[in-house]
């Protein structure tokens, strides 16, 4: 059986569930068990099902939140109305939450699965850095969850909230105890290939990646001074180098052998792209470039024309790269004026087997790359110098749009804001913006996500926003108010411009 094939069984009996029943499922002899379906037969979905949400929501969210997108006004009336009005209520993406919480109890149910007598290490090694991977996410978006009770095979759905502070020494520690596996893996393990849609069953990539995302939690506490937080950072970090993280050509993607058919292409393509008929998507006409991300690119105020502009953005009907503000309700362009769409870079610029068919991206080079200057910068890391890591991740950027680097690296020198010269403050920015720039849409959860973290990049607010700020996090969702209503923390609208998660210190 394909692991196409094997998701979609997988899904199937996930639809006989509830939000609140998690893994809960009545045996019916015509209809699959989650109890017999076991890890090998159990990860390509599980890592498919987050992934798609990943890839499509979140990234979409964040893309609008860091001021990356814009919607086409030309073409539709009002794209991300409440986006661009910043109107987040407990209605508001809620999707997020109730896919990702629920799905991640699949690695869970990976972890603790006694079916058999086989030894799933590997597959528990998989299970385990995704379940900490998606978890970080929904902490940076939601602040304290329920989480030491999550995924419980019980009736009982009242759930505690546990700290986020908790809740990340934990994930920390979730990602040494499967780097532990790692590297004392028993000689009588299952194997694990093309189940595993992220690395294929290469435990050596799995632990850069498990490496990356500790490095990455680890980091969005770097401005937290109080207690023993830069101890246990630099603890964590201590003896690792740059060989033990994900580097140039690196990049955890899924691709569980995705084909330019309905239900079975790439879930980016499928949403932005177009359908396997070859008719355009909703998606692929609603979405364009920001002004201010596009002027940027075009090196309007720098003088510094970036070459990744024609690979995440198309030319717009009159040959030329048009962004829009944000929430701009036509009221700033001339009559006629037509807007630049997703471009090649991103995959979803024609029909074509190829754009329907290529993996996603999960966390890019670029991004461990930045990673890594940051931590250098900060003192965490030693090795390779943080300049030299931070050309290396804008260099990646490049190359894995397919587009032209040329001089800009020369070019951008001095430039506050793109490069990587002065003092710490100036550093920091220059890494955050071109991860920015590099993680434009392929993670924009991400750069919302550092954004709120770091400050940078000082992107316009929207036209349409009255708040007089950018949103900082989510709040729960209906279902939690519904279903968890005695442990869901008590939020108001106001709690998204005003309620830092824990690592904010802003």
């Amino acid at each position: 059986m394909n692991y196409l094939k094997k998701i979609f069984l997988f899904t199937l009996v996930l639809s006989f569930m509830s939000c609140d029943d998690y893994l809960d499922v009545n045996t019916d002899t015509d209809n699959p068990s989650i109890d017999q379906v076991s890890p090998d037969l159990m990860l390509a979905g599980a890592q498919t099902t987050t992934g798609d949400m990943f890839v499509t929501r979140m990234n979409q969210l964040g893309n609008v939140f860091s001021g990356s997108w814009g919607g086409n006004v030309v073409q539709f009336a009002g794209p991300f109305d409440q986006e661009f009005r910043y109107n987040v209520t407990n209605t508001f993406y809620n999707d997020i939450w109730d896919t990702m919480y629920i799905r991640t109890a699949n690695f869970t149910y990976i972890l603790d699965y006694t079916g058999n007598s086989k030894d799933y290490t590997r597959h528990h090694v998989a299970a385990r850095v995704m379940r900490a991977f998606y978890f970080q996410y929904l902490v940076d978006i939601y602040g304290d969850l329920p989480y030491f009770g999550k995924h419980q095979l019980t009736d009982n759905l009242q759930v505690s909230y546990d700290s986020s502070e908790s809740i990340y020494a934990d994930l920390v520690s979730e990602l040494n105890i499967a780097l532990n596996q790692i590297a004392n893996m028993p000689a009588g393990a299952e194997a694990m290939g093309t189940e595993d849609v992220t690395f294929g069953g290469d435990m050596e990539m799995w632990r850069k990646f498990a490496n990356t995302i500790k490095l990455r939690i680890l980091l969005r506490q770097s401005g937290i001074t109080t207690g023993n937080t830069q101890t246990y950072i630099a603890d964590e970090l201590s003896g690792l180098t740059n060989a033990d993280f994900l580097s140039a050509g690196e990049n955890a993607t899924m691709n569980p052998g995705y084909v330019n058919e309905t239900g079975k292409q790439n879930s980016f393509y499928a949403t932005y792209g177009f359908e396997a008929n070859g008719n355009v998507r909703n998606g692929n006409n609603s979405v364009v470039g920001s002004e201010y991300l596009i002027e940027l690119l075009k090196g309007t105020n720098t003088g510094v024309p970036d070459g990744r502009l024609s690979q995440l953005f198309r030319t717009n009907d009159a040959g030329v790269y048009q962004g829009i503000k944000q929430g701009d309700l036509l009221g700033n362009l001339p009559a006629g004026t037509t807007l630049s769409k997703l471009g090649a870079g991103l995959g979803v610029d024609q029909s074509s087997d190829a754009n329907a068919t290529r993996a996603s991206y999960l966390m890019t080079s670029s991004e461990s790359l930045f990673l890594q200057a940051e931590a250098t910068e900060r003192g965490y890391l030693t090795g390779a110098t943080a300049e030299s890591l931070f050309d290396l991740g804008v260099s990646q950027s490049f190359s894995l749009l397919g587009a032209t680097q040329g001089t800009y690296l020369t070019q951008i020198n001095g430039i506050v804001g793109l490069d990587y010269t002065g003092s710490f403050d100036n550093k920091l920015e220059g890494i955050i913006t071109q991860k920015w720039l590099a993680l434009s849409g392929t993670n924009g959860i991400e750069s919302w996500i550092e954004m709120t973290r770091t400050g940078y990049p000082s992107t316009p607010l929207t036209e349409t926003q009255t708040s007089g700020a950018k949103p900082i996090r989510l709040i729960y969702p209906i279902s939690e108010l519904s279903g968890n209503t005695a442990n869901v923390p008590s939020q108001n609208t106001n709690d998204v411009f005003t309620s830092n998660i824990f690592w904010d210190v802003n």
